[in-house]
């Protein structure tokens, strides 16, 4: 039975895994929004990269990729959680960098060839999220490096860090986070532009082919 399971989840991972990637970046700010702070959003998104691992090892990806990465975020992620080591930089750095390698890793199979299907356009979703989680990861490390390359109305922390990180890829520019350093800046610039390119190119050419695969099968 759970191997059954298991399978079943598998041959819907990227459904699974942008519906947990949606739950890891909106669950912290629903529960500060009641009054409880907890460590929901690393376990949350520990449990969706670790979905993603999986269904890269069943897909026939590096074994030794995939190992290695299920190792960094753990590694990552628990010492965030736990508030253990010395280096504040060190957990962001590896959460960004972890984000960074698995949606290059989903992006090739959004590449290849074949069908486009409902797991492939939640394959390319996935990609996004997993970008912003990346460059969320990369701007609280940064921050932790050389402070003051983000500036708020308070000490920039990871959910800030990743705040700013989605508002910068959607271009939404609320202004309340703002990149103040040399390098803050241009990555700033960077993942809004690659933001509104991999929308408007790539994900709205693979819904097209979506829905006219769909018309054409009917």
């Amino acid at each position: 039975m759970l191997r059954a399971l298991v399978d079943a989840v598998l041959r819907r991972r990227f459904a699974w895994l942008l519906a947990l990637l949606i739950a890891a970046v909106g669950v912290d700010p629903a529960l500060e929004a009641v009054g409880f702070r907890g460590r929901a959003f690393e376990w949350i998104l520990a449990l969706a990269l670790g979905t993603a691992a999986l269904g890269a090892w069943r897909a026939g990806g590096s074994r030794l990729f995939v190992l290695a990465f299920t190792a960094a975020l753990a590694g990552g992620l628990v010492v965030h959680a736990l508030r253990v080591g010395p280096d504040a930089s060190l957990a962001p750095a590896v959460l960004g960098a972890s984000a960074l390698a698995m949606s290059a890793f989903l992006l090739s199979a959004v590449l290849a060839a074949g069908r486009v299907d409902a797991e492939r356009v939640c394959a390319a979703l996935c990609v996004y999220l997993l970008v912003g989680i990346a460059f969320g990861g990369i701007f609280a490390a940064l921050e932790a490096v050389v402070p003051g390359s983000l500036r708020g109305s308070h000490p920039i922390r990871l959910d800030d860090a990743l705040y700013f990180s989605f508002v910068t890829l959607a271009t939404l520019g609320y202004g309340d986070v703002v990149p103040a350093s040399a390098v803050a800046r241009p990555l700033a610039v960077l993942e809004a532009v690659f933001g509104q390119l991999y929308l408007v190119v790539l994900v709205a050419r693979l819904v097209s082919l979506y829905s006219g695969g769909r018309d054409a099968g009917r």
